[in-house]
């Protein structure tokens, strides 16, 4: 056996206490690489007292950049998902952007980078005396932001992933891919280009045989096993059930995902919602007082496993039927969003 190897099975076989210590302190790009060590490292990991204390000791926020529409202006609201919250919430906003009214397109929690559209330029696009929207890239926590030149305008955006490279967040340039999927005239498939910062240009990519219509609008893009996902509606044009539409941005191939069985049959017309939890593709389903997580557990295979069943009766109760899921921050906790006031 090779020393690197004795080395290696040395650190394996430390007490789970010091493992769990010695990660709380490596970096976010090194985290990524730990976690492919071991089965063990990676559960470490995704414990409960994991995420305060890692982004305590690397100075980083974590929470959601919720965003809302009021009469006809968006907003973004920075919610930490630490309690208690460790920065005052006008820490974390996009009010440094030079455009006072911004959209946000997509996101790379990895690296906390946004990637942010000037909303009213947006609106003026048709307008030639107008200029056509203009594109950043922000890195909210730092205050930094980049401006970036725009794609094909002409064409409505279908939706928009971003995937920020190891490396690219730290006090150098950030370096990120951006992909974005537009409808085209004959609405028959996903037009899809795609950005480099390497380059600082956008590209155009093969379309994807995809009926642009069946995107769940406004649903923002879930990476899990390297790519990213988006829950798709039943295609009318080739019929079928709802599934998951998957884009690897590092090889630009796609494919489509099938649901679980009983969540297209049973409970067709429940809530759906596609969530990735501990590095796995996770579907979210709601039905009356009740929603059922389903985990993708093999993912070349399409294999699905049930994880839980809850209730949310007490919820109801409280809240009414107000309230939404958006997203599944861990296994066993899941964050919800009301008329008022967003939860846990």
């Amino acid at each position: 056996m090779s020393s690197s190897s004795s080395e290696q099975c040395d650190v394996i076989s430390l007490p789970e206490d010091r493992v769990f210590e010695m990660l709380t302190r490596v970096s976010l790009d090194d985290l990524a690489a730990c976690r492919q060590v071991s089965t063990r490292w990676r559960r470490l990991t995704y414990e409960p007292a994991f995420a305060p204390l890692h982004c305590r000791r690397a100075d980083a926020v974590s929470g959601y950049l919720v965003q809302t529409v009021a009469r006809n202006r968006y907003h973004a609201t920075f919610v930490s998902s630490m309690h208690p919250s460790p920065p005052p919430a006008d820490l974390v906003s996009l009010d440094f952007l030079p455009s006072p009214h911004v959209r946000v397109e997509a996101v790379s929690p990895h690296q906390g980078l946004v990637c942010c559209v000037d909303a009213d330029a947006d609106a003026d696009a048709a307008t030639p005396r107008k200029p056509a929207s203009s594109y950043y890239v922000c890195k909210p926590a730092t205050r930094q932001w980049r401006a970036l030149p725009n794609p094909r305008l002409r064409y409505r955006t279908a939706a928009t992933a971003m995937l920020a490279r190891p490396g690219g967040g730290g006090g150098g340039a950030a370096d990120f891919k951006i992909v974005r999927f537009s409808v085209p005239t004959l609405r028959d498939c996903l037009r899809c280009e795609v950005f480099d910062s390497r380059g600082m240009a956008w590209r155009r990519s093969a379309d994807v045989a995809v009926w642009p219509e069946s995107l769940v609008e406004a649903a923002p893009a879930v990476r899990a096993h390297g790519a990213m996902h988006w829950l798709r509606w039943p295609d009318r044009l080739s019929g079928g059930a709802e599934d998951i539409f998957a884009f690897d941005v590092k090889t630009e191939t796609w494919r489509l995902i099938g649901l679980p069985p009983e969540a297209t049959t049973e409970k067709r017309w429940a809530r759906k919602k596609v969530a990735a939890v501990e590095g796995k593709l996770c579907l979210v389903v709601v039905v009356d007082e009740e929603v059922e997580v389903w985990v993708l557990a093999g993912y070349r295979q399409e294999r699905w496993e049930k994880k839980m069943t809850a209730s949310l009766t007490r919820l109801a109760m409280e809240e009414g039927n107000s309230f939404i899921l958006r997203d599944l921050y861990a296994s066993d906790v899941a964050f919800f969003n009301s008329v008022y006031r967003v939860l846990w």
